[in-house]
This record gives C-alpha cells, structure tokens and sequence, in this order.
C-alpha cells in the first residue's frame, strides 16, 4: 500500500532524520516531488535513508559516475530532485554514511550554503523591486498596490528565511574547519 504525505523542509538533516523515523516505522520512501513523499510499506527498520545534494545534475557525466559507484556498494539511488538526490542502503548492510571525512562535508555545506545565499538574495531583490513599484502605483493610483504588497512581503520574508539558513550553513562549515584543524595537528 502507498502512502502519500506532504511536508516542508529547508534542513537537509532533519528532512534526513525524519525519513529514517519513518523508515523506522515500516514506511519506505519510493518518490519525492515537490513538499511530497511517497511511502511504500517496508519492514521497520530495513532502510537507511541518506540525502545529497549534488555539485552537478544528476545527468552529468560526473554526477552519473558518483551514482553509480554508490549502487555497484549496494546504495540505492531512490529519486531526484533537481540536484538533491535521495539515497537509501539496507540496515542490515552495516552503517550509511556518504562523507567519510570532514573535506567533503565541508564541500556540501558549502553547496548548500551558496543555494541558499542564491536563492535568498534572489527573493530579497524580487521583494525590493516590487517595494517599487508600490511605490509607482501608490503615486499613480491605489488600484494594483495590495497584492504588489503581499508578493513583495512573501519575497522578503523568504529571502530572510534563506539567508538565516544561509547563515546557519557557514556556522556547521566553520565549525567543521576548526574541527579539521585539530584532526590535521
């Protein structure tokens, strides 16, 4: 039986251990889509999921090598989206990490990191520019105003919601950096 939930999430890590609680509960994910996953029933506790975020797509030659090493260790490739690729390895095959050492961990926050600077200066921007335009209508006439408004305060409250994910990102590279200095001496 499939089942289907919807659910947000900005924090690789935590979508990451929910996916495994479900796991946990007999719930194998089979499919992502946009905010939605597709469960199938499994034996709890069967599956370790694993989430990436690529430095490629998923088509690239160096992406499609990446994936298929994974597979040729038993790591199973479950779905894309965009550049986040969702990964799953039976449990009974031992412990799943994809990063054996800080420098590739580090590389990935860094990923992430510039989606979300991207993506947040992006909206920031979108939300500035509609203030604009607020303030042409407001001066030529109230009639397109409200809704201008109401994109550019989702525009900006997104970029800012981006931006502290942003800023939450470079604090664990930071984190990582030191750690690394101190394996290193």
């Amino acid at each position: 039986m499939k089942t289907k939930l919807w659910k947000t999430f900005l924090d690789y890590e935590k979508e990451e251990k929910w996916l495994n609680k479900m796991a946990a509960k007999g719930l194998a994910m089979t499919a992502y889509t946009f905010c939605r996953y597709t469960f199938e029933e499994c034996i709890p506790g069967e599956y370790i999921y694993r989430i990436e975020y690529l430095e490629h797509n998923i088509n690239h030659p160096e992406s499609v090598r990446y994936v298929r090493f994974l597979s040729e260790n038993g790591v199973e490739h479950v779905d894309t989206y965009f550049r986040w690729v969702y990964f799953r390895k039976k449990a009974a095959e031992g412990d799943f990490k994809i990063y054996s050492d800080l420098t590739s961990r580090i590389k990935h926050y860094q990923r992430i990191s510039q989606l979300w600077l991207v993506i947040g200066c992006m909206n920031l921007f979108l939300g500035l520019l509609q203030s604009r335009i607020i303030i042409q209508y407001l001066t030529s006439g109230p009639q397109y105003w409200i809704s201008n408004a109401i994109i550019g305060a989702l525009s900006v409250s997104l970029g800012i919601i981006l931006l502290t994910f942003w800023w939450y990102n470079n604090k664990k590279i930071k984190r990582l950096k030191r750690e690394r200095e101190i394996h290193e001496t």
